[in-house]
């Protein structure tokens, strides 16, 4: 679709199609001139046809009517016809003798050579003169018979001597057909009217037969010395074929290869035989043709739906000796516009020829525009693209093509003096833009540093307390971890002194001062691990807010470096809007941004750490809280000992019983203080971990302060 839209396409396309449109145009309008043409060139001359075969059939019933006239006219009828009327009497054996021996012969050739002579009868020599007569008629085409018949219907003498010699009209062979019609006509007709009978079936012959007639007349003497009268003795009748006319309509003169006429009667049936087919013979019905005998007009051609594809059918209304005929000339439509085939292909080479010419004119032509054209549109595009134009091209033309490429010379001299013009305007625009882009460019590395610095800065602060905080924990957990093991070793030997007790009690009895020094020792014993206990209480709650404050730090770390890393994402923001001036900023920004995440990484690993760190530590408080809780217990222990060495004298075993008891919570004393020892330990172990974490990040803090500083000095030298 695009390219049909350029000129280079569209204009060959355009002019193309219009030669194509008119050479088709052109050429349908004249095959259907040639064909309406010839279609009435076909209709004209086959009426021409049909009309000359009328003209022909009026010249051969003109010549039947004379031939027929002439020898009914002859002497030799008149003399010797009557005389064989009287002669042929079929109740005498020796005549029908006679009439077998005519019609031995087998062929009708050697029974019109049979004269009759060799029968010895009188009728034979009668015969034998008027069949010399008759043999001369007969021998021309068409005329098939002639026939002498009395006034009662007797056929007294036929040149064939077929079937219907010696017989009579009103036998049932004959009585239907034309001969017994004409019989008629002549029977009650005037003597001077010579009588014509259409082609109708007839036993004799071939195919259907005409009569043609007249009466016979004798002439008699009424008296001596007067003249001759003329009387009816009979009548002379003419049987003639169908190829009486065959002969002229069965010439195909100017029809072609498809074309034929025929003749067609009153009674539909045809009158003669079709030269081009087998099978409709003269007395069939014309519909064997495909043709309806009603649909025929008088010098009217129509075209006729023929099982071999359309016919043009022409008609002309003949009189033949009084019978309506209806002569039809016809000839298939394929036929009749045969030329316009050739006129086809001879359009068809014009058409392309026409084509071929028109397509180069309309290429050569569309290239005398579009060239031109499209040097023009080079040279705008060269002056759009800014690029040198010192000629223009078409600029010497005459024509329309010409006026553009000097308006375009032009905008060319404009466009050279606005763009001179706007460089002075934009070089100017550039220094003024370059001055303020260097003094945002400094407000923002002051804004950046005022901002980013000062966040450093906090978490630099942070990290030194967290480091410091995180030695205070681990020298904590150290000396509770010492503490511990005092306590363990007192209560050990609190064990020992009240085992001793126990089994010294035994032994109660003997020296009362000695149970007091052990218990008072006791006493002391357990105030100190109570004191100590205490302490290390403290120690572990002291621990607790420590790990809480790292926590609060670790968390100030880490919003720190999400403001951070908001921080870049603006300045990467400015340094795209600064273009090329900016780019420097834009890789120290990711640098910053990558700082940032890492830091954020580090502060998640940190508070992962401390609260492991929390979580240890408060496990050692509630075990401290457990100790110490134990260690008063023992305290109050042994001062109920203290009141009963004071009863010492209630009862020893009272006395042993409460030795037991204080061993036992010794004993527990000593487990719990071990615990102790141990939560001391990991707590150790995690205040190293925060102690190693912070360093890392103290020195994240420096590495992110150095960047920062790079990229300040960067922005700065932009």
């Amino acid at each position: 679709m695009f390219k049909f839209s350029r000129l280079t396409v569209r204009l060959p396309a355009m002019t193309i199609g219009l030669a194509l449109f008119s050479a088709v145009a052109m050429g349908g309008f004249s095959w259907n001139a040639a064909r309406d043409s010839l279609m009435e060139a076909a209709r004209a001359r086959l009426q021409l046809t049909a009309a000359a075969e009328r003209n022909g059939i009026g010249l051969i019933a003109e010549r039947l009517q004379a031939d027929f006239m002439s020898i009914a006219a002859h002497p030799v009828l008149s003399a010797n016809g009557p005389e064989m009327m009287d002669m042929l009497d079929l109740s005498r054996p020796d005549i029908r003798a006679m009439v077998a021996a005519f019609q031995a012969p087998k062929t009708v050739g050697e029974r019109v050579a049979f004269d009759g002579l060799s029968t010895g009868t009188l009728y034979g020599r009668r015969n034998a003169k008027v069949q010399e007569l008759a043999r001369k008629l007969v021998a021309e085409p068409g005329y098939a018979d002639l026939l002498i018949l009395d006034q009662e219907g007797r056929v007294i003498y036929t040149a064939t001597k077929g079937s219907d010699f010696a017989t009579s009209v009103t036998d049932d062979a004959l009585r239907k057909t034309g001969l017994a019609r004409i019989y008629e006509r002549l029977r009650y007709g005037d003597d001077e009217t010579t009588h014509f009978e259409d082609y109708a079936p007839y036993p004799v012959g071939e195919g259907p037969s005409a009569f043609i007639g007249r009466v016979l007349t004798k002439s008699t003497s009424i008296a001596m010395g007067t003249d001759d009268v003329q009387e009816r003795a009979g009548f002379v009748v003419m049987r003639v074929d169908s190829k009486l006319f065959d002969r002229t309509l069965t010439q195909r003169t100017g029809l072609g290869e498809t074309g034929q006429a025929f003749a067609i009667g009153g009674d539909g049936a045809l009158r003669s035989n079709p030269a081009l087919s087998t099978q409709a013979r003269a007395g069939a019905p014309a519909t064997q043709l495909d043709i309806d005998p009603k649909s025929l007009t008088d010098g009217e051609t129509i075209t006729v739906a023929g099982r071999d594809g359309p016919r043009l059918a022409a008609a002309v209304a003949a009189t033949v000796l009084g019978a309506p005929w209806m002569i039809v000339a016809e000839q298939s439509e394929a036929e009749a516009v045969g030329p316009v085939q050739s006129l086809s292909r001879t359009l068809g080479l014009i058409a392309l020829a026409v084509l071929a010419a028109t397509t180069l004119l309309g290429l050569g032509l569309a290239r005398s525009i579009v060239r031109p054209l499209e040097a023009l549109t080079r040279a705008l595009k060269a002056l759009a693209g800014r690029e040198p134009l010192t000629e223009v091209p078409g600029s010497a033309r005459r024509d329309e093509i010409g006026d553009i490429a000097r308006a375009v010379g032009t905008i060319r001299d404009i466009s050279l003096e606005e763009a001179a013009q706007q460089l002075k305007t934009t070089e100017a625009a550039r220094l003024v833009e370059e001055r303020n882009r260097r003094a945002l460019l400094r407000d923002l590395a002051g804004q950046f540093e005022a901002s980013v610095g000062g966040i450093v800065d906090q978490v630099s602060r942070s990290v030194d307390a967290l480091n410091a905080a995180s030695v205070g924990m681990q020298r904590a957990v150290a000396d509770t971890s010492q503490r511990s093991g005092s306590a363990a070793a007192a209560a050990h030997q609190t064990a020992g002194s009240v085992n001793a007790v126990a089994a010294a009690a035994e032994e109660l009895g003997a020296t009362v001062a000695e149970i007091g020094r052990q218990i008072e020792q006791a006493s002391d014993l357990s105030a100190a691990t109570v004191e100590e206990a205490t302490r290390a209480e403290a120690t572990m709650e002291s621990l607790t807010t420590a790990a809480a404050r790292i926590d609060d730090v670790v968390n100030l770390v880490s919003t720190i470096a999400g403001q951070t890393n908001l921080l870049a994402l603006n300045a990467t923001i400015e340094a795209a809007r600064a273009g090329e001036a900016g780019r420097g900023f834009a890789v120290v920004a990711m640098e910053v941004k990558e700082l940032a995440k890492q830091t954020t990484q580090a502060t998640g690993e940190i508070g992962q750490q401390v609260a492991s760190i929390q979580a240890a530590t408060n496990a050692a408080l509630h075990v401290i809280q457990g100790i110490l809780s134990r260690i008063r217990s023992m305290n109050a222990v042994t001062t109920n000992i203290a009141s009963a060495v004071e009863e010492q004298g209630v009862t020893t075993q009272e006395i042993v019983r409460n030795m037991n008891q204080a061993s036992a919570g010794t004993g527990a004393v000593t487990s719990d203080i071990t615990e102790v020892a141990r939560a001391a330990d990991g707590a150790g172990l995690v205040a190293g971990s925060v102690l190693t974490a912070s360093e890392d990040l103290a020195a994240q803090s420096e590495h992110l302060r150095a960047e920062i500083g790079k990229f300040l000095d960067n922005v700065r030298a932009a």
